[in-house]
């Protein structure tokens, strides 16, 4: 098998993130819920959450059927006091999918930011793949790589 063609290198965070559905022209909030960011890169991240749909917004046909939605990411409260990301981040869906082997069979987004990353969301992923990269994390990739 070929090595998929990447943009930029993935990381894997298991981020806990507030997702908020907004209005486009009111800001209104809509609707709220929580995700996890499994992985992220310079240009996108990949987002689990348990059902597609948040008060009835879809997470991916909604944003392709009507501009006047926008769809934001935040540090879930935990995470906002410490390795969160720094802002909240407005992306939008690109792909999605279903993983049918996992309990609970949760889906997983693909999502790009929708204006490039801030200075601080970068530093925030360099740091990230800083950490990656410490000899104690291939341990942990090793053995779970059999884990589902």
């Amino acid at each position: 098998m070929g090595k998929e063609l990447r943009r930029s290198q993935r990381i894997e965070v298991g981020l806990s993130v507030r997702i908020i559905i907004r209005d486009t022209h009111s800001g209104l909030t809509l609707a709220e819920d929580m995700g996890l960011i499994s992985d992220i890169s310079r240009h996108g991240l990949r987002l689990t959450v348990p059902q597609a749909k948040i008060d009835g917004h879809h997470l991916f046909y909604s944003f392709h059927e009507d501009e006047g939605k926008s769809l934001y990411l935040a540090a879930s409260e935990e995470l906002a006091r410490g390795e969160g990301l720094p802002e909240l981040l407005a992306v939008r869906p690109v792909w999605f999918d279903r993983l049918l082997t996992r309990p609970g069979k949760p889906f997983q987004l693909g999502m790009e930011y929708v204006q490039k990353p801030s200075r601080e969301v970068i530093e925030w992923l360099q740091k990230m793949m800083a950490q990656q990269q410490q000899p104690d994390r291939w341990w942990r990739r090793i053995f779970s790589r059999g884990e589902k």
